[in-house]
């Protein structure tokens, strides 16, 4: 899938415009055999800092063995659809690109875990606009291009 294939299809995903305000969100998580692995709610703050052109993104999910985790995102806009970001759990930056009603982010990130741990893992997330207030997340995870398993992700601005 390139994100070429999304010019034009509306309504367009802006990541400054849809990542600033309050968010809430749920997930799935599957492993490769489409087994579900865990759940997670998710409660998300953004806000644009004009200046820089910089959203200031944090998200946290609790899955629900307890455990939580918190991405401080800033997102980056580069030129007319190119993005970069950083997070605290990076390794390097994240990159994205937007056309259409499509957002595809990829980055690698010490993920934690429940016990206490964290592994290095590589994502490649899709956004796609539903409408002005929702979106659904098409991501997977992996490791040295071998994917491990996928994450099914609703957002809805509050």
């Amino acid at each position: 899938m390139a994100i070429e294939d999304f010019a034009g299809t509306k309504p367009a995903f802006i990541p400054e415009e849809f990542f600033v305000g309050h968010l809430e969100g749920w997930a799935v998580f599957e492993n490769l055999l489409g087994g579900l692995q865990r759940r997670a709610s998710i409660a998300a703050v953004g806000s644009l800092e004009e200046a820089t052109q910089s959203v200031i993104f944090t998200e946290t999910y609790t899955f629900d063995d307890g455990h939580t985790d918190t991405l401080h995102w800033i997102i980056r806009k580069l030129a007319a659809g190119k993005y970069s970001g950083t997070e605290n759990a990076l390794y390097g930056e994240a990159v994205g690109e937007q056309a259409g009603c499509a957002f595809h982010w990829t980055y690698t990130r010490d993920a934690p875990q429940k016990d206490g741990k964290s592994i290095r893992l590589n994502f490649d997330d899709w956004f796609y606009a539903i409408d002005e207030r929702a979106c659904i997340v098409r991501g997977s995870a992996g490791r040295a291009g071998i994917p491990f398993g996928t994450a099914h992700v609703t957002y809805r601005k509050s």
